[in-house]
Order: C-alpha cells, then sequence, then structure tokens
C-alpha cells in the first residue's frame, strides 16, 4: 500500500508533445502514400511517440520499501530508489529550486532531492512537498535543512 501517490502533468507541455506526434503521423501517412520507407516510418514513429507519451506525465508513490517515479508509461522515464538507501533529503520552494544527477521536471509547486548513500542524487517535482516530506520522516529519512 501506498503512503505517497501523485500524477504530475502539464497540460502546456502536453500540447507541445503532441505536435511531433501528429507531424509523425503525417510523415507515415505521406510514406504509405508514396509506397516507400513505410516500415521504417512506422517503427520511427512508434518509438518516437512512446517515448514522447513517456514523459508527458511523472507518477510519484511512496511505499515503506521504496520511491517510485515513472513517466506516463513507466517504460523509459524510471527511477526506483530503495527508502535504506536514503541518505537524506532536501525539500526546495519552486520546482526549479532542486538539481541532481537524474532530474524528473514539470512545472510544480515544489520539489524534492533525494541524496542516496549509493548511487547519484534524484530530484523530483510535486504539488506536494511538505506531504512528501512528512513522510519521508516518517520513515526515518532525515531531512536537510
Amino acid at each position: 500500500m501506498a503512503l505517497y501517490e501523485e500524477t504530475l502533468t502539464s497540460r502546456i507541455l502536453q500540447v507541445v508533445l503532441l505536435v511531433p506526434i501528429i507531424s509523425m503521423l503525417a510523415g507515415l501517412y505521406a510514406t504509405y502514400q508514396a509506397e516507400e520507407g513505410f516500415e521504417i516510418m512506422l517503427a520511427t514513429t512508434v518509438g518516437v511517440a512512446i517515448l514522447l507519451l513517456d514523459v508527458m506525465a511523472i507518477r510519484i508513490e511512496i511505499d515503506e520499501r521504496e520511491l517510485r517515479i515513472r513517466g506516463l508509461l513507466g517504460l523509459m522515464a524510471r527511477k526506483t530508489v530503495p527508502i535504506e538507501n536514503m541518505a537524506s533529503f532536501r525539500v526546495g520552494e519552486g520546482w526549479t529550486s532542486c538539481y541532481g544527477t537524474i532530474h524528473f521536471n514539470l512545472p510544480a509547486r515544489g520539489c524534492v532531492t533525494i541524496h542516496q548513500r549509493k548511487g547519484w542524487t534524484v530530484s523530483f517535482t510535486t504539488n506536494n512537498p511538505e506531504e512528501v516530506a512528512r513522510v519521508l520522516a516518517t520513515l526515518g529519512v532525515p531531512r536537510e535543512p
């Protein structure tokens, strides 16, 4: 059972990312009409569409064992951090105030940076940074000032 769940989206980003998908579909139709290169264009269109759909949203889940950050589909954009591997965390105000080697960023009210004992620093944006901080503190992860 998850202690915290949130799905973060941005309408502007979704509209911006739909433009290349629609363009790829138009190109796919043109290659079908030309009867040349359709298979290559089909594979490229499917690959690009999957990648873009995956980065349109961020899903954050925290349970007793781990923090999971996933894209919309969870195929490409994904990171799991075990609670026992978290050395500390820091909460930032505004969605541009956090940094991390691995960064999941969409417009939001705040952000959280996770410093790991082993591995790269992970940061992500959230609309409820203090709720995330409360859950992490409850799980025994120390908060940085």
